[in-house]
């Protein structure tokens, strides 16, 4: 066997160990990409489990701040930071569905409680306030929510009038 054969064998040698690396590094990734995810789902149930036991417990006060007019500066603090949970909660459900770590038929039932969030009390002075402290992305799509919403109730009110003149 002379010098040419033995580089020739190492090279085939090293191209099968470096075709075998890849392909183990491809199974790892795979792996590591589904712990990932699941590890992200669980992370935000985790979070959904919270705020709803918040709300459970609070049960009165969420229905009194979210129906009375008559509210003590300690009503309006607590609704405020409700407010946050709230969109603290979407923007980290909107960045998991951009990620695609959402299947798309839970953001349409997402998406529809937020768009119906939005017509709670105060949630538009507590977006004005710290929305633009949110992801430029996150605060685009709230702002276009809001847009349709308006929008929306601005076309029922011409179809109510419409209809009593």
């Amino acid at each position: 066997m002379d010098f040419d054969q033995i580089i020739r064998i190492s090279e085939l040698i090293a191209s099968i160990a470096v075709l075998i690396s890849l392909i183990y590094l491809g199974i790892q990734v795979k792996h590591s990409s589904k712990v990932s995810s699941a590890n992200s789902r669980h992370s935000i149930s985790q979070f959904a489990l919270d705020f709803s036991i918040h709300k459970a417990e609070n049960a009165d006060r969420l229905a009194k701040v979210m129906t009375s007019s008559n509210l003590t500066e300690g009503d309006i603090q607590f609704r405020w930071w409700n407010h946050m949970m709230v969109f603290l909660h979407a923007e980290t459900y909107f960045h998991h569905y951009e990620l695609g770590l959402m299947p798309k038929k839970h953001w349409k039932g997402y998406k529809r409680y937020v768009k119906n969030y939005l017509e709670s009390p105060g949630v538009l002075d507590f977006w004005n306030d710290v929305g633009k402290a949110f992801s430029i992305d996150f605060s685009k799509w709230i702002d276009s929510l809001i847009v349709e919403g308006s929008l929306t109730s601005k076309n029922d009110f011409e179809k109510t009038n419409a209809n009593t003149v």
